[in-house]
């Protein structure tokens, strides 16, 4: 019951920061609060926990939230404006994936030891769920505006073009992500 409040904080946090962003920056908050999720996501991919009988990173909430801000460019900007969303998604992630496996490469000193096995032990080299972080982001925001599109074609209802595409997204996602990263 404790990771399932975590994660919707998390996720309260997410949503507060795209609303206050969105609302002061308009689109290019968005694009702000995208770099800094990856980011964020790319770390928090590294932990799994149990929510509800089910194993799923405790970025969870954080991937989440980057389908809906690409929901919300979509919207204002259309789907076309969702390429440069994924690639922005795709640039930061790589960069961010790089830094931290070469971090996990470097040997560490032995000057304040417990804390630099700490590290390592968080930080390990752990290319495979990088990549699957990676690819299950970049799918889940394409798949999701296209679907988010279609269902807003069909009923013109946000909420239940947002509700029912980021319920298919978000299992699909974390089906990839597990599938590919063990």
């Amino acid at each position: 019951m404790r990771n399932v409040i975590l994660i919707l904080l998390e996720m309260i946090i997410c949503y507060t920061s795209i609303l206050l962003l969105n609302k002061k920056y308009k689109t290019d908050g968005l694009y702000v609060y995208a770099i800094i999720a990856t980011f964020l996501s790319c770390i928090m991919s590294l932990k799994q926990i149990d929510v509800l009988s089910a194993t799923v990173p405790i970025g969870f909430g954080v991937t989440m939230s980057l389908v809906i801000a690409g929901n919300i460019i979509t919207q204002k900007r259309g789907p076309e404006e969702t390429q440069t969303y994924i690639v922005l998604i795709l640039v930061t992630a790589l960069i961010s994936c790089c830094f931290l496996n070469m971090s996990g490469l470097m040997e560490s000193s032995d000057y304040n030891k417990f804390a630099n096995k700490s590290y390592d032990s968080i930080f390990e080299y752990n290319l495979r769920v990088y990549i699957a972080n990676i690819i299950s982001i970049i799918l889940s925001v394409w798949l999701n505006s296209k679907l988010y599109y279609e269902l807003k074609k069909i009923k013109n209802k946000i909420i239940i073009s947002n509700i029912f595409s980021i319920t298919i997204i978000e299992l699909l996602e974390n089906i990839i992500f597990v599938l590919i990263a063990y």
